[in-house]
């Protein structure tokens, strides 16, 4: 659902396009070699790496003996990549409002659906008492790409955003199917299970400040244009809500799976009285 309100306000409409522009824009406070490394980053992403890491999470969970989660984590990452993919070359967008990307399609950003569905396949392997911290680490790591496609004009800031709803609906459903098959809580509770509060809230916080300058940037264009709104707060703004959106996804997902093992039913041990007499 907030895909394609995310779509219908900032893809479809003239103002919601002019803060995506003003965004791309303000890339232009980076220095050359700052839009350089960008670009080497999100040009790693590629068919190679994503069979590689995405082969060496599927094995990871089969070395766990955790088959379902294996295959669960491949439909995420395939599902995930795919949707997006599809939905880029299906929905369209009027060209309203000339930008850096141009008429291309681009939402939602296929880079980002790679780097957010490895991370949270990886944090869905991962032995649960490391889940939390994997996934703090690969929240940091899609955020990174997401900020760094759009400083190097590659995508705009609703492409990171949409993307990461898309893989976030996967990882729901797939998350809800493998707790279906049977999937049972642990007998105690690790701290590492918890989900870090500066996470929700950092994420809830990024999203505001992101508002707060897509507000000022609509009254800037409302008084006098593009020249009116300043370009380093208009990239700072987008890319706290690219962060702020990716956090929060983040967080919502570790707080429903919580201290749920996925991928393995728990068998309570029978106490070592029972049986003797």
């Amino acid at each position: 659902m907030l895909f394609f309100v995310l779509y219908v306000l900032v893809e479809r409409t003239n103002w919601g396009q002019r803060l995506d522009t003003t965004a791309l824009r303000g890339r232009l406070i980076l220095s050359n070699r700052e839009v350089a490394a960008a670009k080497r980053l999100h040009a790693s992403i590629d068919v190679v790496s994503l069979g590689l890491i995405g082969s060496a999470i599927v094995l990871a969970a089969v070395a766990r003996r955790r088959l379902a989660l294996a295959l669960g984590a491949g439909v995420l990452i395939a599902g995930s990549i795919l949707t997006a993919e599809a939905l880029k070359h299906t929905l369209a967008r009027p060209v309203l409002v000339f930008d850096a990307v141009g008429n291309h399609p681009s939402y939602p950003s296929g880079h980002t659906a790679v780097a957010m569905s490895l991370s949270v396949a990886a944090a869905f392997v991962a032995p649960i008492r490391f889940r939390s911290s994997v996934a703090m680490v690969g929240a940091l790591f899609t955020s990174i790409v997401g900020c760094s496609l759009v400083a190097s004009a590659s995508h705009r800031p609703s492409d990171v955003m949409g993307s990461a709803f898309v893989v976030t609906a996967w990882a729901a459903v797939v998350a809800a199917f493998l707790v279906r098959r049977g999937d049972a809580a642990g007998p105690s509770q690790s701290p590492w299970l918890q989900v870090p509060p500066w996470m929700a809230l950092a994420g809830i916080g990024c999203l505001l400040a992101g508002f707060l300058a897509a507000a000022v940037s609509l009254v800037a264009f409302h008084k006098g244009g593009f020249g009116a709104v300043h370009l380093g707060r208009a990239f700072a703004g987008a890319s706290a809500a690219i962060v702020g959106t990716v956090l929060v996804c983040n967080a919502a997902l570790l707080s429903v799976l919580h201290n749920i093992e996925i991928g393995a039913e728990y068998t309570p041990q029978l106490s070592s009285d029972v049986g003797r007499g």
